[in-house]
């Protein structure tokens, strides 16, 4: 597999990240054309003092938190690639929990098996040779074959013990690298939850984002028509919805980094083994 390398992940991040971030910059905030900031400009002049001073604040905290969104935007993106690239990693890195063990009580369990492959050979040679002898009638072979048989069978119990030990070695180690990927996956399960609440959060601010934009073009059309209560009424509406966009923007936040405590926690898990 091609390994890309660490600097070059970092500039398709950062080259991804202000990708998202111009998108943003260019389909999310809403601002007024020059023609509508006029028309807007002449209701805060016709309107009461008051209600002057609470329509440039409303205006100008719609700007204010629109640059929230976008930045909160980017925080989670950074965030989501950086836990998404660690759960990668430690969840390739599980496959090799004591893999180079295994292997090596792998290989001492063949090299037994081939090294003790000459006596279970000669041994079985010596017994066919005695059920010869022995069909023959011939005592004196059967007799010699028979001494043979039982010396080799002494070496060949304590060959198939060795064997066995090591062949319940590798078994051993096996089921420890399994409980071993067990528990640190159990750990990383736990972040199955908080997606599911990411994913809720992030379609209840898209489904609030179509509702800001939705007023957006209220607010449009009651500026264009000298409203100014309508226009009053309408930035109300969007900066509920920002606000509320924002809640849910920083719940994901907030859900990311309880998904990078558990992969450290995962992390640390995996180190101690």
């Amino acid at each position: 597999m091609l390994r890309i390398p660490f600097m070059l992940r970092v500039c398709c991040l950062i080259l991804a990240l202000s990708l998202a971030g111009s998108a943003a910059v260019r389909a999310a905030p809403f601002e007024f054309s020059a023609s509508a900031k006029k028309s807007f400009d002449q209701i805060v002049n016709n309107a009461s003092a008051s209600a002057a001073t609470q329509l440039k604040k409303n205006y100008g905290e719609l700007q204010s938190l629109q640059k929230q969104d976008v930045g909160m935007d980017t925080k989670i993106s950074a965030l989501r690639y950086k836990n998404q690239e660690n759960d990668t990693l430690i969840r390739k890195r599980i496959k090799d929990i004591d893999k180079s063990k295994i292997a090596s009580l792998e290989g001492d369990a063949a090299k037994a098996k081939q090294r003790y492959q000459p006596l279970f050979d000669l041994y079985n040679t010596q017994r066919s040779q005695l059920s010869l002898a022995k069909a023959a009638k011939n005592k004196e072979l059967t007799s010699i074959m028979n001494t043979k048989v039982e010396v080799s069978k002494i070496a060949v119990q304590a060959a198939k013990k060795d064997i066995s030990a090591k062949e319940a070695a590798v078994k051993k180690a096996k089921a420890d690298a399994t409980a071993k990927t067990k528990a640190v996956r159990g750990i990383l399960d736990a972040n199955k939850a908080t997606e599911s609440r990411i994913k809720a959060a992030k379609s209840a601010a898209s489904h609030t984002k179509k509702l800001f934009a939705a007023e957006s073009k209220v607010l449009l059309q009651t500026v264009r028509s000298g409203d100014a209560y309508g226009t009053s009424s309408s930035l109300s509406r969007m900066l509920v919805h920002i606000r509320q966009i924002l809640i849910y923007k920083a719940n994901m936040h907030y859900y990311e980094t309880q998904i990078a405590s558990v992969i450290a926690k995962a992390e640390a898990k995996l180190k101690s083994y």
